[in-house]
């Protein structure tokens, strides 16, 4: 089959709706631009929209043959608060602000099947929710769409992303566990100012601090089983008013990541202990905060099975490959926890476009454009297979 005859017709539109949204980032839950630019993308074809929350956009379109099963489509549109690095032209406009991980082309992808899938709303029963979804770095999105009530009675799911490690022409996805559960911690050291040079007289957050982020790398290493994958993850650690200060407060940031709910609920519980016992110890005190973002993104063994068959009818049987299980998350979990479905991880790495081998999130980040119509054809093709009138029988 391959990719379906509109989606090749759309390559050039693809790309570029694509640079469109390199060029223009927005950071999670403030995508106004990119919400609108969506939005009247999807209006120019008949496609009627939504707003979902402040950045979301909710497109559906109705098969004509009749009433049927509704499904989920969906794409991330956040970016990320990295300076852009490239030197292409289509790259970010906005300082420290930058697609880093490839949210405009699933973006763009979405829309192109949603074209596609417009001109062939009469083959179909049933309803295609679109689902534009703002705030996936921070795992509020998706939550958003769920607790509006849109799409209730949604039967089937499918998101997809692009894969940095894997080359254009590949797809992959397993059965069971792809993606780890996300949480945020927040841990305040409050001590006490004095002059570096009588320490015994006030109480160092900072160093109470670095103390307990080397000490939270002991829960992961030594209190659960290294063949159960979990981490701690600290990105901040803020301190000090002058060089010749005692700190009086300290601020660290960090994430658990972690595939059992048991592991998760014994890190979250091990790090409240040992920050406060840490600080304790060089007399200061720690405020903890832990924010749950998203569960573990686990693949819906039936939908798992029914897609099977529609990633090989795209790009091939032989180019479907396992996805290792990672400690990255994604709110896409949400979804397929309420709506069964899948995820999948489209090859966007090539030589010939150096960025588009780099890991996500750095600064030089890019994807082979050609990954495209490979993501639109395959929205199109899982809508087109879970729509067909059989599946309108259950």
């Amino acid at each position: 089959m391959g990719i379906h005859p509109y989606i090749e017709e759309d390559r050039g539109y693809l790309t570029a709706l694509r640079r469109q949204f390199h060029r223009c980032p927005e950071r999670s839950m403030k995508e106004y631009d990119t919400a609108a630019r969506v939005r009247s993308e999807l209006e120019a074809v008949g496609i009627p929209v939504q707003a979902v929350g402040d950045t979301g956009v909710l497109g559906i379109i109705r098969g004509t043959r009749g009433p049927g099963r509704r499904i989920v489509l969906r794409a991330d549109m956040d970016a990320l608060p990295i300076q852009d690095e490239k030197d292409v032209p289509y790259a970010s406009q906005r300082p420290g602000v930058m697609h880093a991980c490839g949210h405009d082309a699933h973006t763009a992808a979405l829309l192109g099947a949603s074209r596609a899938l417009k001109r062939l709303e009469d083959t179909f029963f049933g309803e295609i929710l679109l689902v534009f979804q703002p705030g996936e770095e921070y795992c509020k999105g998706a939550r958003s769409f769920l607790q509006s009530g849109v799409l209730e009675g949604a039967v089937r799911s499918f998101g997809l992303h692009v894969q940095s490690n894997l080359p254009v022409g590949q797809v992959a996805m397993s059965p069971g566990a792809e993606n780890a559960s996300v949480d945020r911690f927040t841990i305040r050291v409050l001590g006490k100012s004095a002059h570096v040079s009588t320490p015994e007289l006030g109480a160092d957050a900072l160093y109470a601090a670095a103390q307990i982020v080397t000490a939270l790398q002991g829960i992961v290493g030594r209190l659960k089983s290294p063949s159960d994958p979990a981490l701690i993850g600290v990105g901040i650690l803020r301190s000090g008013e002058g060089y010749n200060i005692v700190a009086r407060e300290a601020v660290i940031e960090g994430t658990i990541r972690a595939f059992a709910p048991a592991t998760r609920e014994m890190i979250g519980e091990k790090l409240t202990h040992t920050a406060r016992s840490v600080a304790a110890l060089y007399n200061t005190s720690a405020e903890i905060s832990i924010e749950s973002f998203t569960r573990a993104l686990i693949n819906h063994p039936q939908v798992y099975a029914e897609t099977v068959p529609v990633i090989q009818s795209v790009v091939g049987r032989e180019n479907l490959v396992p996805k290792e299980p990672s400690l990255g998350g994604d709110d896409m979990a949400e979804l397929i926890a309420a709506i069964p479905g899948v995820y999948a991880y489209v090859g966007s790495g090539s030589p010939e476009v150096p960025g588009s081998r780099l890991a996500h999130h750095t600064p030089g980040f890019d994807i082979d454009e050609n990954a495209l119509p490979i993501a639109a054809g395959l929205y199109t093709a899982f809508a087109l297979a879970q729509l067909r009138p059989e599946k309108n029988l259950c």
